[in-house]
């Protein structure tokens, strides 16, 4: 039997339109999962993301994140040595992992910097690597399009949505929005850009999951997210995540 309050969350919302805290025990879900022999079913990622906002960045600054379990999840390009991803999508203790970006190319990844703060790892990757991509200069804005890139075990590895809450925070992951789109497991760590390809921050978690949800993040079939296309995903924000990772890094730039 799975237990679907698999934790707790508290959300403040602000917005040009309303201004309150919303408080509720959720059962919160992380958006990292395994991957599946239905993988292969799947078109590649940058074919996938050809033609959408997402496809600078998926097919140059983003890489799929494996830990020798299959692809749990993604990392983003930080600087020119090294990407950004969450804390949680690696498993505990690892020290760091194996990318692959969407051509097939593959490089190992140290982990340089875990932080206490948010959900939010550094990476040290091979110089150029991974291209950074821009970062969207605007705060998310209620209604806004956003697209997001992942690898999940199975179904779509790029999503489509709308910010929802344009200032949320989730304890233990950070500060950033939430949006309604159908990410699915092995999202997590992966980028949300905006509809100019500017980065806006990583899929972190789902604040509220089903029974399905839960089975999804065990095996990596989601069933309840290739159902939905609603769900509402936790994004961090890029500038927190990056100042972060400046601190971690101990540097004034990456």
């Amino acid at each position: 039997m799975v237990d679907e309050r698999l934790g707790a969350f508290h959300m403040s919302v602000a917005s040009p339109h309303r201004r309150a805290l919303l408080r509720a025990a959720l059962g919160g879900i992380v958006l990292g999962g395994g991957t599946s022999l239905l993988a292969g079913c799947a078109a590649p990622l940058g074919q996938q993301a050809r033609g959408t906002p997402a496809e600078a960045i998926a097919t140059e600054g983003s890489a799929v994140l494996h830990n020798g379990l299959g692809g749990r999840g993604a990392a983003v390009g930080f600087g020119t040595r090294h990407a950004l991803t969450c804390a949680h999508v690696l498993e505990g203790g690892a020290t760091g992992a194996r990318l692959r970006r969407a051509d097939g190319a593959e490089a190992e990844a140290v982990l340089v910097g875990r932080s206490a703060r948010m959900d939010l790892a550094v990476l040290c990757v091979p110089r150029g690597f991974l291209a950074a991509a821009p970062r969207a200069s605007d705060l998310p804005r209620e209604g806004e399009a956003v697209w997001a890139a992942g690898a999940p075990g199975f179904g779509p590895a790029i999503a489509q949505g709308r910010v929802e809450a344009p200032d949320a925070e989730m304890p233990g992951f950070g500060r950033g929005f939430t949006a309604r789109m159908p990410a699915l497991m092995g999202y997590s760590g992966g980028p949300v850009v905006d509809a100019s390809g500017q980065l806006m921050g990583l899929t972190a978690a789902l604040p509220s999951p089903g029974a399905a949800g839960a089975l999804a993040f065990l095996t990596g079939a989601d069933l309840d997210g290739l159902a939905r296309r609603d769900r509402q995903v936790f994004v961090l924000g890029i500038r927190r995540a990056e100042a972060e990772a400046q601190r971690l890094l101990g540097r004034t730039a990456a």
